[in-house]
């Protein structure tokens, strides 16, 4: 069975551990460790994770003695697309639906180009409208598992 839109565990641990940060509050300083205890995640794993969300101007790095990570902006102007983008690259637009071995556009459409461009384009829509925010507030699956 194919899973639509099926995101990989680097992007899965690192709504995890964004949401365990936002939960901390506006301004929190949380080092890996923590938020990797606190998300159930690998530190090393998490440490990578966060290098991909630094350069994606997700968080900031703090050194010294007030190490860890914060937010760069407040909860609700985070996306999952955010996130998703961060840790997966950007959806890809011009490989071919039925054939990946092709680029395919609008100048030399498949048969399939107009409904899987237009299905590309609404999923971003969509995704960016979830925000870490709703993310946090809305029940998270892992705080699910956890309580079973």
């Amino acid at each position: 069975m194919i899973r639509l839109l099926d995101s990989g565990v680097q992007t899965e641990y690192a709504v995890r551990a964004l949401a365990c940060l936002a939960k901390r509050g506006e301004g929190a300083i949380v080092t890996v460790k923590e938020l990797a205890q606190e998300a159930d995640v690998s530190v090393n794993f998490l440490y990578t994770i966060f290098k991909d969300l630094e350069q994606h101007g997700l968080v900031h790095a703090h050194r010294g003695r007030d190490r860890g990570f914060s937010l760069t902006r407040p909860p609700s102007q985070i996306s999952y697309l955010d996130i998703l983008n961060a840790c997966e690259g950007q959806i890809e637009k011009k490989q071919c639906l039925l054939d990946h071995r092709v680029l395919c556009d609008s100048s030399h459409p498949c048969a399939a180009h107009e409904a899987w461009n237009s299905l590309r384009e609404m999923a971003e829509r969509q995704l960016s409208k979830v925000t870490l925010d709703q993310i946090v507030t809305k029940n998270p699956p892992w705080e699910q598992v956890r309580a079973k």
